[in-house]
C-alpha cells in the first residue's frame, strides 16, 4: 500500500529508468542501504518518502513545462492554504531531486546547488509549519520538518543512489570490481553488496565470489 506521502506525478524533474515491476521497492532498498552505510540520521518515514519520491518521478509519462523555484514560491505566497501546501511540496521535491540527481546541470547554470538547497529547505520548513496547524495531518509535519533539517544529507544520499545505479548499469573493469568487492569485505556495506548482486556476483564465505 502506498503512503499518503506520495509525491505528485506532475513534477518537472523526472528520472529516466528502465521500467521495473516495482520501482518503489528498488529505490527503498537503495535508499535504505545508503542511509545505513552513511549512518545518516534519517527516520524510516524519511527513507520511505525519499524512495517514494524517486519512484514517482521515474513513473511520469508526460512531462509538463517545468516551473522554476521562483514561480512555485510566488504561487505559494499568493495562494490559499491548499495551494501553498501543493506548491511548497513541489518546490521542496524539485529542489531535492535536481540537487541530488542532476547537480551537474546546476554547476553549468547561473544558480548553484546552494541556491536549490536554501530554497528546498525553506519550502519544506514552511510546509511543515502549515501542516502542523492543520487537522487530520498529524505526523506529516514531522516528515517535512525532518527533510528541512536534513536537506543537505538527503541530497548526498540521492547522489550516492544515483552513482550506485550508474555503476550497476555499467560494465566494471577488473580493478573497479575488485575494489568494490574489497569495500564490501572490509566494511560490510549493504550498498556495495547490492551493486555486486546487480552485476551478477554473490559474495560467499571464505573471501571469494561465485556467480549468482
Amino acid at each position: 500500500m502506498r503512503s499518503p506521502l506520495s509525491a505528485s506525478a506532475a513534477s518537472p524533474a523526472v528520472l529516466t529508468l528502465g521500467g521495473g515491476p516495482n520501482l518503489f521497492d528498488f529505490f527503498l532498498e537503495q535508499v535504505d542501504a545508503t542511509v545505513s552505510d552513511r549512518g545518516a540520521k534519517v527516520s524510516p518515514e524519511g527513507v520511505y518518502y525519499l524512495s517514494n519520491l524517486l519512484a514517482e518521478r521515474s513513473h511520469v509519462d508526460k512531462v509538463e513545462e517545468p516551473q522554476t523555484l521562483v514561480e512555485l514560491h510566488l504561487q505559494a505566497s499568493q495562494g490559499d492554504r491548499g495551494q501553498q501546501v501543493r506548491c511548497y511540496k513541489d518546490l521542496g521535491d524539485q529542489a531535492l531531486v535536481v540537487s541530488g540527481f542532476f547537480d551537474g546541470k546546476l554547476r553549468r547554470s547561473t544558480v548553484g546547488v546552494g541556491y536549490y538547497t536554501a530554497m528546498g529547505r525553506a519550502a519544506y520548513d514552511r510546509l511543515a509549519r502549515l501542516l502542523s496547524s492543520g487537522k487530520g495531518e498529524h505526523g506529516l509535519d514531522a516528515v517535512f520538518a525532518e527533510l528541512a533539517d536534513t536537506f543537505t544529507e538527503c541530497v548526498a544520499i540521492l547522489r550516492e543512489v544515483r552513482d550506485g545505479m550508474g555503476a550497476a548499469q555499467a560494465t566494471l573493469d577488473d580493478v573497479a570490481l575488485l575494489r568494490l568487492y574489497q569495500q564490501y569485505q572490509s566494511t560490510g556495506s549493504r550498498r556495495a553488496l547490492a551493486r555486486l548482486r546487480a552485476l551478477g556476483l554473490e559474495p560467499a564465505p571464505g573471501a571469494r565470489t561465485v556467480l549468482a
